[in-house]
């Protein structure tokens, strides 16, 4: 008696869910963390500071901003760019960046603002919704795309 198995398809840099969704978290925080540095899109760019909350720089007139913050964004997006080599590192980048974005909005949350010497972000309403939904949305996105939700896959690493 002979059993037939499915092949498996094996995919490539980015082809695998997880990798594809690594790749787009890592592109969309550069491109937030490099428009807070982009005069226009980023308002009253001059004051923006490095640290602190009293930052009255910004982003599309909407997220207040520091230099410290977008910084923090394009570090996080690049590492995005390499986290598709394999697909547990992909998932792990995921799984990191939405703890990343949720541990800012929570950091916020407590300190945002207020005159505590250990605030070293400016934050507004917009901004813990944006961190705190993008964060909800990224972690969704790791449960979706890992391979312990996609029993029965056909996906096989390259």
């Amino acid at each position: 008696m002979t059993t037939v198995t499915a092949p498996r398809i094996r995919y490539g840099y980015a082809a695998g869910p997880a990798q594809v969704c690594a790749l787009v978290v890592g592109l969309l925080l550069l491109v937030l963390g490099i428009l807070g540095f982009i005069p226009g899109v980023t308002t009253d760019l001059g004051t923006i500071t490095f640290a602190s909350p009293d930052s009255h720089a910004m982003i599309f007139g909407l997220f207040q901003t520091t230099v410290l913050r977008n910084v923090l964004f394009i570090i996080v997006g690049l590492a995005g760019l390499g986290a598709p080599r394999s697909r547990a590192g992909a998932t792990l980048y995921i799984v990191g960046a939405g703890g990343f974005l949720m541990t800012l909005w929570l950091y916020n949350l407590l300190f945002g603002n207020s005159d505590f010497g250990g605030n070293i972000f400016s934050a507004n309403l917009n901004d813990f919704a944006l961190d705190f939904c993008l964060g909800l949305a990224i972690l969704i996105a790791a449960l979706a795309t890992s391979q312990f939700a996609l029993f029965g896959s056909d996906y096989e690493e390259a």
